[in-house]
């Protein structure tokens, strides 16, 4: 693994434009708040889908007091139109962009809000180490949310429960099933990957 780069806020967005027209095959971004910083970057993300990139976003869940601001839940949505997967994370806080499973960049900025505050933002380069990141995130799991059985729509959020498990969440106000702990949840199964057989 080598560290490329280090940026603060003022020179992360000129390498993070530089990496994510890069991208070949994957991005994966894991940035807790939406704002308005997105706009600036939604052009860059939709660029990179139509050469054939696979975009992944994981967003804090609309419960939290920033995100559910109509503005921000607006701009989730034109988020939701560009990329092909947007995860909502109940309280995550974590700052990672991983581009095609070989660029790592990691630190305290938040790529898609980041207004005024003093951050910082690290690049590493090495396959192993940025395996080893979307590995210890789940990611390709998480990428996968069901559907609700009980309305049939698409707004699962993912939680950890109090015994460390992980588990989907229907968050859907119309769901028939109802809200807080009556809202319909099912366990991760993390030592299933994606088109595995279960023995």
């Amino acid at each position: 693994m080598e560290v490329s780069d280090v940026d603060d806020e003022t020179t992360f967005y000129a390498s993070f434009v530089a990496a994510i027209r890069s991208a070949r095959t994957s991005l994966w971004l894991w940035t807790p708040w939406v704002a308005r910083r997105v706009r600036m970057i939604l052009p860059e993300l939709r660029a990179a889908v139509d050469r054939g990139v696979r975009v992944t976003v994981f967003v804090r869940d609309p419960s939290d007091q920033l995100q559910k601001k109509p503005a921000n839940l607006s701009l989730v949505e034109d988020l939701r139109a560009v990329v092909h997967t947007v995860v909502p994370m109940h309280v995550m806080h974590q700052k990672i962009v991983v581009v095609d499973e070989k660029t790592v960049m990691l630190g305290s900025l938040n790529a898609l809000s980041q207004s005024w505050t003093r951050e910082v933002m690290v690049t590493m380069r090495g396959a192993y180490f940025a395996r080893k990141i979307l590995t210890h995130e789940h990611a390709e799991i998480f990428a996968r949310p069901p559907k609700c059985p009980r309305c049939g729509q698409d707004d699962i959020e993912i939680r950890r429960g109090a015994k460390e498990n992980w588990y989907w969440r229907c968050y859907n106000s119309q769901c028939p099933t109802g809200g807080g702990n009556k809202a319909w949840k099912k366990d991760i199964d993390l030592w299933r990957r994606p088109g595995s057989v279960k023995r």
